[in-house]
């Protein structure tokens, strides 16, 4: 029963971690000025296939309220593509937590942009807007803390990395940098937009996470007694 309950618990804090992840996405997306790679690819894919007759699929009006292919719509493509991949090729790395993010993700970005579109920051300075940007990196840093402490897995993008590690062999670090630049390329390509905003991501976003992991570590620890994560 206290294992049952942990595995709730720890569910529920995936959950919020992931939700608040996709927060500061939304504030990169709604200031327009550059966000992490992954964020640009999939800003860029959802503004090609907006232009194509993917917006018309009933399934797409359904998830998007209209017939637009909204960056969580085109998130949920990306993440099943991704999985469909990791399926064929190293099953094993797939947890709950990456069905997850599969089927969550995506929505939960596209409300996450609705609720902060009430803000307007469109209007905003350059400089204001570039603030905004530092207070979604460490959004970010806050629910990815939570996430990974909840040892649930991750999302497909951020396996597959490790599943290239491992039939390679060529260090993480690498395969990492090589993935974030084809995906700041294709994403610019497909109308992404690169800018101050992405500079400002690639600087602080992995500080920022490193700082706020142990804290992570510790809110989860104090809801969820220690026992193993679960697949």
């Amino acid at each position: 029963m206290s294992k049952n309950l942990n595995v709730f618990k720890r569910l529920i804090l995936f959950f919020l971690g992931m939700s608040i992840i996709q927060l500061g996405v939304a504030l990169f997306l709604k200031t327009n000025i550059g966000s992490d790679p992954f964020t640009v690819f999939t800003q860029g894919l959802a503004s090609t296939l907006d232009k194509t007759g993917v917006k018309d699929f009933s399934l797409v009006k359904i998830i998007a309220g209209s017939a637009q292919v909204t960056p969580g719509i085109t998130n949920m493509i990306i993440s099943v593509v991704l999985f469909s991949i990791i399926l064929m090729i190293d099953r094993k790395k797939i947890n709950i937590g990456t069905l997850i993010c599969v089927v969550g993700v995506g929505p939960i970005i596209d409300i996450s942009v609705q609720a902060v579109s009430y803000f307007q920051m469109e209007s905003y300075n350059y400089l204001l807007k570039g603030l905004v940007v530092l207070v979604g990196c460490f959004i970010i840093a806050i629910g990815f803390s939570i996430l990974s402490a909840s040892n649930l897995g991750v999302a497909p993008n951020d396996i597959i990395p490790f599943i290239i590690k491992d039939k390679t062999k060529i260090e993480y670090r690498w395969i990492r940098i090589a993935l974030d630049g084809s995906f700041l390329i294709l994403g610019f390509i497909f109308g992404g937009v690169i800018g101050v905003g992405t500079i400002i991501c690639m600087l602080v976003t992995g500080p920022f996470i490193q700082f706020m992991l142990p804290y992570g570590e510790k809110f989860v620890g104090t809801i969820v007694k220690n026992d193993k994560n679960i697949s």
